[in-house]
């Protein structure tokens, strides 16, 4: 049986979605690196969440050692250049989250959760004065939340639409490679904000916090698209949609 003209609108949306989001949490880190250098001169901040803020007088006033940086008083804080980037950019990964539906109960869940921390790391700013950084603020608490539980939904409900893979040649090894780069995925995210902590504490390379948290950024982007890629190797939706297979989500254990 064909899809209707409709069904393929709708399978167009709910493609573009997925896309859309794996598309801006891949871009995201490096629109705010390269965004940030090539409109406004901007140094590259010390954390992704500092381009709030950040001036090219002033990157980060936590980790900034040179006495003639930071120098304003009191620090202009939300007024930067890279602020409306950053947060357009976490609205709309925090949106497509919330409206994107997955294949179970509890993925959906867990992507509207993970949807209203994007919002709440983007609308509760990281704190923006002198002196070592207190990690019990809302914005640390929300966006580590964020990162473990992405990691969670890739980890636990990422496979369970594997089992609808056709008979395809090397079934097996097509299933597993999903599983280990899902694995993979999930692990790099879930870890992410506790290396930025590693590297920041512990080894004092304050710029490697930026690049754990593009890490983790970026793994989520790349499971939007992985999952696109798996969906359609296994035509999974249209299958659904012309009533091959039974997608109750409650039977998708």
């Amino acid at each position: 049986m064909q899809l209707t003209d409709i069904q393929k609108q709708m399978m167009a949306t709910f493609l573009s979605l997925r896309v859309g989001i794996g598309v801006i949490g891949i871009v995201f880190p490096f629109l705010l690196l390269i965004g940030g250098w090539a409109l406004y001169g901007l140094p590259q901040a010390d954390s992704m969440s500092a381009y709030y803020h950040a001036t090219t007088a002033c990157v980060d006033p936590h980790l900034d050692t040179d006495p003639t940086q930071c120098a304003a008083n009191p620090l202009p804080t939300g007024q930067r250049p890279m602020r409306n980037w950053f947060v357009g950019l976490l609205f709309a990964i925090g949106v497509g989250l919330y409206l994107v539906k997955g294949f179970s109960k509890q993925e959906n869940v867990l992507l509207t959760i993970a949807g209203i921390l994007a919002v709440v790391v983007a609308t509760n700013p990281m704190p923006w004065v002198r002196g070592k950084p207190t990690w019990d603020h809302v914005h640390y608490i929300a966006a580590v939340a964020f990162f473990i539980l992405i990691g969670l939904v890739i980890w636990i409900c990422s496979g369970k639409t594997l089992k609808f893979m056709p008979q395809i040649p090397d079934r097996d090894k097509v299933i597993a490679r999903f599983k280990h780069t899902y694995r993979a995925l999930a692990i790099v995210m879930a870890a992410s904000p506790f290396a930025a902590i590693l590297l920041f504490k512990v080894l004092k390379l304050p710029q490697g916090i930026f690049w754990a948290e593009a890490a983790g950024v970026v793994s989520f982007g790349a499971f939007w698209l992985v999952k696109t890629w798996e969906l359609s190797k296994s035509d999974v939706e249209h299958r659904a949609m012309r009533g091959e297979i039974n997608m109750d989500t409650s039977k998708l254990q």
